[in-house]
């Protein structure tokens, strides 16, 4: 338990061109070596409220790709539940991110997390709340101008602001995903057992009533929701102040030059987690080597043999699967395919989601962590969306947060994007209170 200093490493959001308005283990060899992903069709291995303008794009797998107008279900939805990923809240002046490609707002999360509060208290069959990961930036820990951790009651009082609005929700059935920031912020064990922030009612806890990170519960019959930990394999997997994780560290340099070249210059690494965002971490990579970065991580054996597990159950009991990462899991979700927010063995969950056996029964993989968002349809039909952050909220639009129905052969997002140039709710309206949610179906 030696104090530490810390790391800087921020995502760098880019936008993905795809598709509007109702009322500490391993990871599995393949990843060690640093596969890329394969042009060939992915081999079967499984080792180890108002009314609304509606765009069907994909929307059930018989009729994928249709990209024609439609109406909304009239079936009632199978279940419901609210969506938000990336608050990432600080209280600092609205600035540009580390490489300047992205202008983030940081107050204005807040407002985003009170406005989404209140559409999904408009909505009250909501089974479930998910936020996909990143609750809190990083500043809340760090401070980078003293290159010194923030005494630990700055991250309790930013957590508490963020989780007094989100206690204003009438839906007290939240789910926390771990995101590379909670683990800036918090340890580990504080993750599992939950975190009492001030002024708040709800609890902020990343981990089931069992203490996993990863698992799985049935909203209703013929679905299943599995939960993942994209940080299972992380240099930061203890978390804050608890030292890095030397096997992932090992994994992360061996595909990384430019990490271990920093390494390598400071051999006390270990110790004051002080892997700085200034040094050149993409320096000479490309395609998808970009994901070999320290702000991502990856899933350990124990849980790609779980999620086979609970797929070869799903099948068996004919349910559909929706599964919740906050690392992106496939590359052509990814901005411009550039593999930067992208799971480190990518190909060792896909190659488990996109088997024959069991591909049918994947409805969807919902990320966050790319703040800009994606949407993405695999071959078999399995949608790849990427829901957007409110800290890259354009002004005069009330995203990004939705609402998700789920029916036997379809997802109804009904919510709104971060602005016109959203990837998930494109061409929405500025407007107040009386704007209309989007719909998009897939």
């Amino acid at each position: 338990g030696r104090m530490s200093r810390a790391f800087a490493l921020h995502v760098c959001g880019a936008s993905t061109g795809l598709v509007t308005r109702r009322a500490s283990p391993a990871l599995p060899s393949a990843a060690r070596r640093g596969a890329a992903f394969p042009s060939r069709p992915i081999a079967p291995r499984l080792r180890g409220a108002s009314p609304s303008r509606v765009f069907a794009f994909g929307a059930a797998r018989a009729r994928r790709g249709s990209g024609t107008m439609a109406s909304a279900s009239a079936d009632p939805p199978a279940f419901t539940f609210g969506l938000l990923a990336d608050i990432q809240y600080v209280d600092v002046d609205d600035k540009p991110n580390f490489t300047g490609t992205q202008w983030r707002r940081y107050r204005n999360a807040l407002v985003v997390a009170g406005d989404a509060v209140k559409y999904f208290n408009s909505r009250p069959e909501l089974d479930f709340v998910l936020h996909n990961g990143d609750i809190i930036d990083h500043q809340c820990a760090f401070d980078f101008e003293a290159d010194a951790f923030k005494p630990k009651h700055e991250a309790m009082s930013a957590l508490g602001e963020v989780m007094s609005v989100l206690s204003e929700a009438r839906c007290e059935n939240w789910h926390f995903t771990v995101g590379n920031h909670e683990l800036y912020n918090f340890t580990r064990d504080e993750l599992r057992d939950g975190v009492s922030a001030p002024g708040a009612t709800l609890p902020f806890r990343c981990a089931d009533a069992n203490g996993d990170f990863f698992y799985a519960f049935k909203p209703s019959t013929g679905w299943r929701v599995l939960v993942l930990d994209s940080y299972d394999v992380s240099i930061y997997r203890n978390g804050r102040e608890r030292g890095l994780d030397a096997e992932a560290l090992a994994t992360l340099c061996a595909n990384n030059a430019n990490c271990d070249k920093y390494v390598a210059e400071n051999p006390d690494i270990l110790e004051t987690e002080r892997m700085s965002g200034t040094f050149p971490y993409f320096k000479d990579l490309e395609g998808l080597d970009c994901r070999w970065v320290p702000f991502n991580g990856g899933v350990g054996e124990a849980q790609l043999s779980w999620v086979k597990e609970q797929l070869e159950e799903a099948a068996a009991a004919d349910e559909r699967v929706v599964l919740f990462s906050h690392l992106l899991v496939h590359p052509e979700s990814t901005a411009k395919r550039s593999g930067r927010t992208l799971l480190w063995n990518f190909q060792d969950l896909l190659d488990v989601l996109e088997h024959p056996g069991v591909s049918d029964r994947v409805a969807a993989v919902i990320s966050g962590h790319q703040h800009d968002g994606g949407v993405y349809t695999s071959p078999s039909g399995t949608h790849y969306v990427v829901m957007e952050s409110p800290i890259v909220a354009e002004k005069g639009y009330p995203g990004p947060y939705a609402v998700v129905e789920a029916r036997g052969e379809s997802l109804t997002f009904v919510g709104f994007g971060k602005g016109k140039d959203s990837n998930l709710f494109p061409g929405g309206a500025e407007g107040g209170e009386n704007v209309s949610p989007l719909t998009r179906e897939l």
